[in-house]
């Protein structure tokens, strides 16, 4: 499962890309992120800006669909 939040202008964010882990290795991670990718190129203007936090090795499959490690951003966050 995976999906893309977003204000429908200029930010979007990939999250909660996930699959079991009995049926990792099968490439369904590749097929979630094909439609996400899909969907956010078909619905999002050209000057949106797409971003995601990858954990561990998931970065490689992010970043065969564009996404870049910045070195420019610090991700930050608290808790309730």
């Amino acid at each position: 499962m995976g999906r893309v939040i977003g204000d429908g202008g200029c930010f979007y964010f990939v999250v909660d890309v996930a699959v079991e882990p009995g049926l990792q290795g099968r490439g369904l991670g590749r097929r979630i992120m094909q439609a996400l990718d899909a969907w956010v190129r078909a619905n999002a203007p050209a000057t949106a800006h797409v971003s995601l936090i990858a954990d561990g090795d998931a970065r490689y499959l992010y970043e065969k669909f564009g996404f870049v490690e910045l070195q420019r951003a610090v991700a930050m966050a608290y808790t309730l």
